[in-house]
């Protein structure tokens, strides 16, 4: 970042005037994580997916965690490329060979598991996501033994705020619910602030793992974090943190 510090006193306090905001339906809402520590989550939510069975329950069969890993690692083979960033399906469609799933499995259980362990993934890697996931989880015959095959296609629904950017003087709250939300004035943004002091495509903000970034989009009025201008390289921002989009005023909070 490089301190070229705004004309702050002009933009605090008058964002309430000077911004007409239109928000975009956000129809929804690469740090790498480990497949152990997914592992050891799930495996602890799915002890009593089998009344309690151990793991040698499975043997000759694929355990739920060895299921979710394989899951894990089609989408990595799915994921897109967007303007915002990589992009995975929210409505997944999971064929297994009948033989690979114990029948003591409760597979409504191992079903929303398996969209935990989606959904948690895609805040790890940073991945965005476009609605709630949910798993279609079917067995076939013609699919190979020890084979979790994959697809599927991206179903636009409603997703809670993760976090928001505070007006100074209070008059808005921009909530943004998608990982990877573009903000700009274009209307293909998925955060739309019809001011002129905001670019057509601003700036980036997303999360990865327990951090959360910013990043200048070529903007003509510049993005600033605590005052010092942000180039096109991800930089982090926390709870607090002044953010202005050219002279445009905002705290940033985390939701929940």
């Amino acid at each position: 970042m490089t301190d070229h510090r705004p004309q702050t006193d002009q933009g605090r306090g008058k964002v309430g005037q000077a911004l007409n905001t239109i928000l975009a339906p956000q129809t929804g809402s690469v740090r790498t994580i480990t497949f152990m520590n997914l592992a050891q989550g799930l495996e602890r939510r799915l002890e009593n997916l089998a009344d309690g069975a151990s793991a040698s329950l499975f043997r000759g069969r694929m355990h739920p965690v060895a299921i979710a890993t394989r899951l894990v690692r089609q989408l990595e083979f799915i994921a897109t490329d967007t303007p915002a960033g990589p992009q995975v399906p929210n409505d997944l469609i999971v064929n297994m060979n009948p033989a690979d799933i114990d029948p003591a499995v409760d597979r409504s259980q191992l079903t929303r598991e398996l969209e935990n362990a989606v959904t948690e993934t895609s805040l790890e890697k940073g991945w965005r996501l476009l609605g709630t996931v949910a798993i279609h989880l079917r067995t076939d015959g013609e699919t190979p033994r020890g084979i979790v095959e994959c697809h599927g296609e991206v179903k636009h629904s409603a997703l809670p705020p993760w976090c928001q950017l505070i007006a100074d003087d209070g008059s808005a709250v921009l909530e943004i619910s998608l990982n990877r939300t573009i903000i700009g004035r274009a209307l293909d943004c998925d955060l739309r602030i019809s001011n002129q002091e905001v670019s057509r495509h601003h700036c980036l903000i997303y999360r990865e793992g327990d951090r959360t970034f910013l990043q200048d989009r070529d903007s003509s009025n510049g993005t600033f974090i605590n005052g010092l201008r942000l180039t096109t390289r991800p930089e982090p921002v926390i709870v607090g943190d002044n953010v202005m989009l050219g002279n445009l005023s905002f705290t940033f909070r985390m939701v929940n």
